[in-house]
């Protein structure tokens, strides 16, 4: 079952492959072919199209910079979705009451700070825990 397991995830990691490329050689150059695989940082090219507004970019960040600086506004956008899918969580598991055991500080304990709503519980932090 495992081994299983293991072969269905390696079929489901070559979909996020980059494709391969093939270059054409010059007319003199013997017959052998090289494959190339190259990533197209083109925003028409990049997944997250969504029907009818297809690539949405109204401040037009997509044409500043090279195809790096597209790319780091990618890595950007992932990671600062991650922290707010991080800060939801805490939220979530704040409001519900769970607290990690001990104190915050000398005079703030996890568990006080979970019996209050969660905007007023970060008010309740101390500065230098904030």
């Amino acid at each position: 079952m495992k081994s299983g397991l293991v072969l269905l995830l390696a079929g489901s990691v070559t979909a996020f492959a980059p494709a391969a490329v093939r270059q054409q050689q010059p007319q003199h150059a013997t017959a052998t072919t090289t494959s190339n695989t190259a990533l197209n940082l083109n925003i028409d090219s990049l997944p997250g199209a969504t029907k009818p507004l297809g690539q949405w970019d109204p401040l037009g960040l997509a044409e500043l910079g090279s195809a790096s600086t597209a790319a780091w506004f990618r890595a950007a956008e992932l990671k600062h979705a991650r922290v707010a899918m991080l800060a939801v969580t805490g939220y979530i598991v704040q409001a519900a009451g769970y607290h990690f055991p001990g104190m915050l500080s000398s005079e703030v304990s996890f568990e006080s700070l979970s019996t209050m709503k969660p905007l007023d519980a970060w008010c309740a932090v101390p500065s230098l825990g904030k």
